[in-house]
């Protein structure tokens, strides 16, 4: 019998171990930038992070989803992640540079739909450009929907700048043996 257990990203980019056995679920497990960061000994960026969370998401095993469906918060995946730490260095210099400029590119294209998206519901609550009467009973409700939108897609915008911000720290060159994979 297979587990019900699986890895998915989340809409925050993290990957997210479910326990498969419940129709709206949540996470039993989250691999965090940290949870690679102790193998690497330093911060890494949201292109190393993606590399390394979809290497675990690739490589994780039966044995793994088992743990994650019945004792989530007891699963302890630090061997998975020295994998994937070490995957990602053993990587040439011209992959982990096709990946980093990828990883711009979707960030800055994220940012620019959320932003754009938030203008659009602000113009829309400025406009009056509401669908329903201001004495229909959901005309209070289709506010406050409108106001949720500006405030996610604003805090969107600004984490995707926090990981642009992050992700352009890379061009440094400082990653641990890219001076030997030229």
């Amino acid at each position: 019998m297979s587990p019900n257990a699986y890895v998915s990203f989340n809409n925050h980019g993290l990957l997210c171990g479910y326990p498969g056995e419940e129709e709206v679920e949540f996470p039993v497990f989250t691999w965090t930038y940290d949870d690679f960061e102790q193998h690497v000994g330093e911060s890494i960026t949201p292109s190393m992070y993606r590399f390394m969370a979809e290497y675990v998401k690739e490589n994780i095993t039966k044995e793994d989803l088992y743990v994650i469906q019945g004792r989530g918060d007891e699963y302890c995946p630090d061997d998975l992640n020295e994998e994937a730490v070490n995957a990602y260095f053993d990587m040439p210099i011209n992959r982990k540079i096709a990946l980093h400029e990828q990883m711009l590119d979707e960030l800055r294209n994220e940012k620019d739909a959320a932003e754009a998206k938030e203008v659009a519901a602000i113009d829309a609550l400025l406009d009056g450009n509401s669908p329903f009467a201001e004495n229909s009973p959901i005309s209070h409700e289709y506010a406050d929907f409108m106001r949720g939108l500006i405030i996610e897609n604003r805090t969107k915008a600004d984490r995707l700048e926090n990981e642009i911000h992050e992700e352009e720290q890379w061009r440094g060159g400082h990653e641990e043996g890219a001076e030997n994979d030229v």
